[in-house]
């Protein structure tokens, strides 16, 4: 099965492809829009793949919450892919990535959070199970404090944590928490996300067919929109 991966719900972009003949993917520091690289890296992987984008059989898309610009660009690429090639979309929460990428132990903790600036963050909590294709989820991804993240952690368990969200709440963290580790330089495992992804779609692959049930997940409103709501009273 040939899949194609991708996440832009930061500035921290995530491309995979995944074949047959092995996984590749790229993990890189981008700007808000993603409009330069998201297809540049695709063209690479593909062919690193020695495949097109025609044999693609299915698609996976980060549908956030984290950067408004980043989902929408992310999902309605996703949802224009399939809608042309005629194949099954995908949605993925985007800390759900993070998580599937974090090296650990069964029942430590993993901590999500990409920066949603006023002092708080896109995060989410997750705790490793046996199976590291499938995280269990704490504290669904949403909006939130990162109090509100560190009230549910099992302090008793190592935490790792990644995520432009995390440096600005550092001493809160490492405060609250006695053994914690900081993944400053995170890198997505194509191979982990692409398993849990094939897996979650071969167990019933119907719920995937229409690419119209795949939709952002912004978990709050803009600022713009909250400018328009001023204005119109």
């Amino acid at each position: 099965m040939n899949i194609l991966i991708f996440d832009t719900s930061s500035m921290l972009e995530f491309t995979a492809v995944s074949s047959p003949e092995g996984v590749h993917s790229i993990t890189q520091t981008t700007d808000k829009s993603h409009s330069a690289s998201l297809f540049h890296n695709l063209e690479l992987l593909l062919k690193k793949n020695s495949i097109t984008i025609r044999d693609i059989d299915l698609i996976a898309v980060g549908t956030g919450p984290g950067s408004f610009t980043g989902i929408r660009k992310a999902v309605s690429s996703a949802r224009m892919f399939a809608q042309i090639l005629r194949i099954p979309l995908m949605g993925i929460k985007s800390q759900l990535l993070y998580a599937l990428s974090m090296e650990s132990s069964p029942g430590a903790n993993l901590l999500a959070a990409i920066d949603a600036k006023k002092g708080r963050v896109f995060g989410a909590l997750y705790k490793m199970g046996e199976d590291p294709l499938h995280p269990i989820e704490v504290i669904e991804p949403g909006d939130y404090s990162v109090e509100h993240l560190l009230e549910k952690i099992d302090r008793d368990m190592p935490t790792i944590a990644a995520g432009d969200g995390i440096a600005p709440c550092l001493d809160k963290i490492s405060t609250a928490l006695v053994s914690f580790s900081h993944l400053k330089n995170m890198n997505f495992s194509g191979t982990r996300v692409a398993g849990h992804v094939e897996k979650i779609f071969r167990a019933n692959p119907i719920t995937h067919e229409d690419y119209l049930n795949v939709v952002p997940c912004y978990s709050r409103v803009s600022d713009a929109e909250l400018n328009l709501k001023k204005k119109t009273g």
